[in-house]
């Protein structure tokens, strides 16, 4: 089983290889034949070695988990956005960095290493302009404040400026059933929003000083982010969804506009910023194409010990706090 496993891989290898001087060729042939050169060159092989911009994916919950096997797609999870912006950082060849977000949000410590890794591009003096798609609300929203520029759809949801814990008690049902919990701890409140026991008030006001910790981190954030009084952004922070028309009003967002829209500003402060006359290639393949899965992979069997929690958390709740660790979204 073993060997078909790696004949498998070398006829891929194999294949892949020799796609590549066909793929050259044809771009050659086409220059040949007077075909006009066009300046996003998307997902070329050779736009790799070219100054560029680099579009990078952020879609879905913003949680830190298990990357994905060789034959899956990781584009635009957390883990995959975080490794990808810390590559442009470091790669001299990406001028700039067009960040297209589709997120209901995510955990605390995972939005704001994106968050930060963002700031990190800007700080090497390279622009970030970041589109939003259906959504980019909550975490995704926090993410975007870190931005040079902001555009969104009309209708994009977005905002949702707030954290939120969600604990279930299992009681009155567990007394009901006759279930009664043996606790045994370290502290006195080592099992704090445990589901078999009432909340005290010490531990409710515990969670809620962690909650509004979080909470002044993220509105911190967005003031600095967008340079607003921190006073305004409290008013406008109670946890509501706006619409990205709603969104320019606030200045929560400097334009509306599509990806199109946001991919030709960028190119016209890239433009002027770096003295061109022309705009760069863009690079807009992902992460995860085949061929890069298939050199970067470590492993065929997914990192054990973290479960993918996103199909099994509904986006807008946490789990029960059972035996898990304490989860945040945003």
């Amino acid at each position: 089983m073993r060997l078909n496993q790696r004949w498998f891989v070398w006829i891929i290898l194999t294949i892949c290889l020799l796609s590549i001087p066909v793929g050259v060729l044809t771009q050659n042939l086409g220059q040949a034949s007077g075909t006009p050169k066009e300046s996003s060159s998307e997902g070329s092989f050779l736009t790799k070695y070219k100054d560029r911009i680099q579009v990078i994916k952020l879609s879905g919950m913003i949680i830190e988990k298990a990357d994905a096997g060789l034959l899956s797609s990781s584009t635009g999870s957390a883990s995959s956005t975080l490794k990808d912006l810390r590559k442009a950082a470091k790669n001299d060849k990406v001028k700039a960095v067009l960040l297209r977000i589709n997120s209901p949000g995510g955990t605390v410590p995972t939005s704001q290493e994106i968050y930060e890794a963002v700031k990190e591009l800007r700080k090497k003096g390279k622009p970030v302009v970041v589109s939003m798609g259906d959504m980019a609300a909550s975490g995704g929203y926090y993410v975007a404040c870190a931005a040079d520029k902001i555009y969104a759809n009309p209708g994009t949801l977005t905002g949702s400026i707030g954290v939120i814990m969600n604990l279930m008690n299992f009681k009155t049902l567990a007394d009901k059933i006759g279930v009664e919990p043996d606790v045994v701890k370290s502290g006195l409140y080592k099992d704090i929003a445990s589901p078999y026991h009432r909340m005290t008030k010490d531990e409710r006001q515990i969670l809620t000083d962690l909650i509004m910790d979080s909470y002044d981190q993220f509105t911190q954030a967005v003031s600095e982010g967008r340079k607003l009084p921190i006073e305004e952004v409290k008013r406008i922070a109670d946890g509501r969804v706006y619409s990205g028309r709603q969104a320019l009003k606030l200045k929560l967002v400097d334009e509306l506009g599509t990806y199109s829209d946001a991919l030709n500003n960028l190119q016209k402060t890239c433009r002027e910023k770096y003295n061109l006359k022309s705009d760069l290639a863009v690079e807009d393949a992902g992460s995860d194409n085949f061929l890069s899965s298939l050199l970067e992979s470590n492993s065929l069997v997914p990192v054990q010990g973290k479960p993918d929690l996103t199909e099994l958390v509904p986006v807008d709740l946490t789990p029960a706090l059972t035996k898990q660790p304490l989860w945040l979204y945003r």
